[in-house]
Parts: structure tokens; sequence; C-alpha cells
């Protein structure tokens, strides 16, 4: 089964029509769900959408999405580990040469975990950990 990572940014371009990436978004996630990928994330990458979209306009569809992703079959939510949070921050201490979040060394973590190759993400610090980052300026 294929499996793609889904990063903070390509949840906010695919929730928020107002972003810059969101019409590539959408492209990219009907190609990924017509061959059938398992979508990844983590509750971390949830906290930072729920942070990034806090605003008055967004926040009601913003709590009914992070409410209903629990439900979508196609997509698997790492959950909030102290765990996971620790092999992140080992990860975050040994990169001192690089600008990553924490947030994102988590993903990097759970992404060397599960396999997975490609990331659902305008970020280029996955590219720089190693990733194929799938949004791309055209």
């Amino acid at each position: 089964m294929k499996k793609v990572f889904v990063d903070t940014a390509a949840w906010l371009a695919l929730l928020n029509i107002d972003d810059i990436w969101h019409q590539q978004a959408k492209e990219i996630r009907l190609e990924l769900v017509k061959q059938n990928y398992i979508f990844i994330t983590t509750e971390f990458v949830l906290l930072e959408v729920g942070d990034a979209l806090c605003s008055q306009v967004l926040r009601k569809n913003t709590a009914n999405f992070l409410h209903n992703i629990y439900q979508l079959k196609s997509t698997k939510i790492i959950t909030l580990s102290q765990d996971l949070l620790q092999l992140g921050l080992s990860l975050y201490e040994q990169r001192l040469d690089k600008d990553w979040g924490l947030t994102d060394c988590i993903s990097f973590v759970v992404m060397q975990r599960e396999q997975i190759q490609e990331a659902f993400t305008s970020d280029k610090h996955f590219e720089q950990a190693g990733f194929i980052r799938l949004l791309q300026n055209n």
C-alpha cells in the first residue's frame, strides 16, 4: 500500500481557499486518492493546523475538520506520545546545522518509521531531510 505523509502546509492549502498552494494541493490530493494512497499525518501536525487557522472566519471549519479527520478511512493519524516527542527532540538536537522545527523533526521520524518517501507539503525542509516534496513551484 502506498503512503504519503501530509504535512501542515498541505492541510492549510487544502482548507484555505486563499492559500497560494490551494489549487495545486487539490489536484495532488485527487491524484493521490485515485492512486489509493493512505494519508499519514500526526497530531503534532494537526495542532499546527489548528494554530494556523484560528481566525474567527476559519475557526468553525477548522474545528469541524479536526473532529472529522479521525473518521476518514484513507487517513492514519499518529497520536501524540512522549516517545515520539523525545525521538523528534533527539533529531532536533542532532541537526544544529538546520533550522528544522520540532514538528518537522517529529514528522521525519514518523516518515522513517513508516517507510514513507513522499511528503505532501511545500516545506523545503522535507527535501533537505531526503524526502520528495510534492507541492512545488511550477
